[in-house]
């Protein structure tokens, strides 16, 4: 059964190719070094080597062959292209759960935070879209569950340390545009709605979304799963920043790696360049930096430092609302040297936000 897909798989990649060359491709081809099919080379695996390596030498087409073959495996009942799911709305990563810490070892780094410096901490862990939208994942799928094992971690935490349930806040909101469809973040209205409840433990009264203006800062991003599977089958994302009038704003931004001088960004938090680039996320934040420290105008002594990966770059300008200064550390940059990248004295309160999948990643 298996070696029969494996023939039509085979087949297929073959009938497509050929079908680009005879659309007009075959004019960039070298027709004495291109490499011929036979049944032997075929089916054993060699031609279809032989072949990327002719189209990565005369075309720099890899991307095309890989975009190919990714269509073939879907036209055969492959639901899956190098570990992303493939649904007919979104790109969903498969969850992993080999090699992951326990749920104490998983809390021990927030509880050692806390215990240590005795700051107020709030800690955020945010499921994968993967866990919100489970249901619509291929038959037989295997995925790890997320819900219970945040809720795990979560009965290890101090008791002092304040959690926020951002699966059920999620989960109830799924049917907003509250993820990206090919890419492993959430949206800026996924962070808000995380945002206000967090805020909330934090002490403060969250900005009304009807407050912040939105602007499309492009319609046609694509992100990193489709990075990882080149298929261009389910729409496009909306690129979205969330401004306010009469808000707080930002007077100062420093950039720190290692022990350098700081690069002085001046009040830009954004990265525009970005759009024009591959990774479009990057606008958030701009370019990655161990440690980011941004002021603000308000003149309130509230200090946060915050602990993140990713998912927390469009939360921040939600965060600035209610601070004087935020300290933000990139935990996938530093990772076990994070307790040691700013004084927690200087500072009133932490927050700790990170994907559940980086998470693990981080401490595993």
């Amino acid at each position: 059964m298996q070696e029969n897909r494996e023939h039509r798989r085979m087949v297929l990649v073959v009938v497509l190719i050929y079908l680009v060359i005879l659309a007009g491709t075959a004019r960039a081809f070298v027709p004495s070094a291109f490499p011929k099919p036979t049944i032997k080379t075929m089916f054993n695996g060699v031609w279809a080597l032989q072949l990327e390596s002719y189209l990565q030498e005369h075309l720099g087409a890899h991307d095309v062959l890989f975009q190919l073959k990714s269509r073939t495996d879907l036209l055969v009942g492959e639901k899956m292209i190098h570990g992303v799911y493939v649904t007919d709305e979104r790109l969903l990563e498969k969850l992993l759960a080999e090699d992951v810490p326990s749920a104490a070892e998983a809390a021990a780094p927030v509880n050692t935070f806390y215990t240590e410096t005795g700051l107020p901490t709030c800690f955020v862990l945010v499921p994968s879209a993967s866990e919100i939208y489970e249901t619509t994942l291929p038959a037989n799928a295997v995925n790890a569950e997320q819900s219970t094992r945040i809720q795990q971690i979560y009965s290890e935490m101090h008791s002092g340390i304040r959690c926020v349930d951002a699966y059920n806040v999620l989960s109830s909101m799924k049917e907003d545009y509250i993820y990206y469809r090919t890419d492993t973040h959430w949206t800026n209205y996924g962070a808000y709605c995380v945002y206000q409840s967090a805020i909330q433990k934090m002490g403060f009264t969250p900005v009304p979304y009807q407050r912040y203006v939105i602007s499309h800062l492009s319609t046609e991003f694509r992100g990193d799963l489709y990075a990882r599977t080149l298929y261009d089958g389910v729409k496009a994302d909306v690129l979205d920043l969330y401004s306010i009038e009469d808000g707080a704003e930002i007077t100062e931004v420093l950039a720190y790696n290692g022990d350098s001088v700081p690069q002085d960004r001046s009040t830009m938090l954004y990265n525009e360049s970005a759009l024009e680039s591959d990774d479009m996320y990057r606008f958030y934040l701009g370019n990655p930096a161990e440690r980011l420290i941004i002021r603000t105008n308000l003149d309130n002594g509230k200090k946060l430092l915050l602990y993140k990966d990713g998912f927390a770059d469009c939360m921040v300008p939600f965060l600035l609302q209610h601070y004087s200064e935020i300290c933000v550390v990139d935990l996938e940059l530093v990772g076990e040297d994070y307790l040691t990248m700013a004084d927690p004295s200087e500072y009133t309160q932490a927050l700790f936000l990170c994907s559940m999948s980086s998470w693990d990643a981080l401490w595993g």
